[in-house]
């Protein structure tokens, strides 16, 4: 959304109704493309059954602009018939080629794929409670940054999935994104990773995989309770879990468990910088193990539970019993 004018405020209606959450964000591209020396990026997520009026089909979507209507489109919500298969849960831990997953997933237009983004690191919890039981009805795949229990909020069957990532690269990883991508202020300050990871305390440092898995948002420190919790879930909860270090194979084995053949590409959104350079990672590796002792492990159960060929091997293995 550009302007000639500041923008003070920005607010979408829908069906004259107002959504009480809009995501906005400043857009510094914008200005030079259309002449307009304002812009704001905006994004919502809503449910079209609540917004219907009596049998009609109708959305009307509005976008007021310091409460004067600037944009309006009409759309016909024609709901899908409930999919008999279990909604996927593809929970995207960060820093875990999530980017060129999510990437593939949007190359097929046959998939009806919710994307749920909001602030580092997670989807807070408060929104997430806004979803009704019938909110995922309509959709094939729940990507996005949100850890386990989202599911809990529909009453649809379901199965997840996820990619995990080597503990130590994925350590190094989430440290240069945040001082050099989100430019984190408390990690901006730091001399190296070991002086961030000693000193600046967030969740990211903290066994991150295993909270993801575990669905431990609390700000308090992994312990052998949230381990044996994720541990669980990979057995019981998720369909496949690939890695990083062997992408191509886990993107195949999810394209099989999907039915949908998903292009291999590989993005990535961390520039490289002369500390990433610098980085001797076999001594990050021997510094930072006993911090990321959950990880660690957890990764290699992973890794044992679901190698690369595991629907293939799983069928192996039920055929010879």
């Amino acid at each position: 959304m550009s302007s000639h004018r500041p923008i003070d405020s920005l607010s979408v209606f829908v069906n004259r109704q107002k959504l009480g959450y809009v995501e906005t964000c400043e857009r510094p591209d914008v200005p030079a493309a259309t002449n307009r020396p304002h812009a704001l990026g905006w994004n919502v997520y809503f449910e079209p059954r609540k917004h219907l009026i009596g049998e009609l089909g109708t959305i009307l979507i509005e976008v007021a602009v310091n409460g004067i209507v600037v944009q309006r489109r009409y759309h016909r919500y024609d709901p899908r018939a409930r999919s008999t298969r279990p909604a996927v849960y593809f929970m995207h831990i960060p820093k875990t080629a999530g980017t060129s997953t999510r990437r593939a997933l949007q190359s097929d237009p046959d998939i009806n794929l919710l994307q749920v983004y909001h602030e580092y690191p997670c989807l807070h919890e408060d929104q997430i409670a806004t979803f009704s039981n019938q909110a995922l009805d309509d959709v094939d795949i729940v990507f996005g940054h949100y850890m386990y229990g989202l599911h809990k909020h529909s009453g649809r069957d379901y199965k997840y999935i996820s990619i995990v990532r080597d503990p130590v690269d994925h350590a190094i990883s989430c440290y240069l994104y945040m001082k050099y991508v989100v430019k984190d202020t408390r990690i901006t300050a730091r001399s190296s990773i070991f002086d961030a990871f000693d000193n600046v305390d967030d969740v990211t440092f903290d066994n991150y995989s295993t909270r993801y898995l575990a669905g431990y948002a609390d700000q308090q420190k992994v312990g052998p309770a949230q381990f044996e919790k994720a541990l669980k879930n990979v057995d019981s909860e998720f369909a496949y879990i690939g890695t990083v270090e062997n992408y191509r194979q886990s993107l195949e084995a999810i394209s099989f468990y999907l039915g949908k053949e998903l292009p291999h590409r590989v993005d990535n959104v961390t520039p490289v910088s002369n500390e990433m350079a610098a980085l001797d990672r076999n001594e990050v590796a021997e510094r930072l193990r006993p911090r990321l002792s959950y990880d660690l492990k957890l990764y290699e159960a992973i890794c044992q539970r679901f190698p690369g060929d595991y629907f293939f091997a799983t069928r192996a293995q039920s055929q010879a019993g």
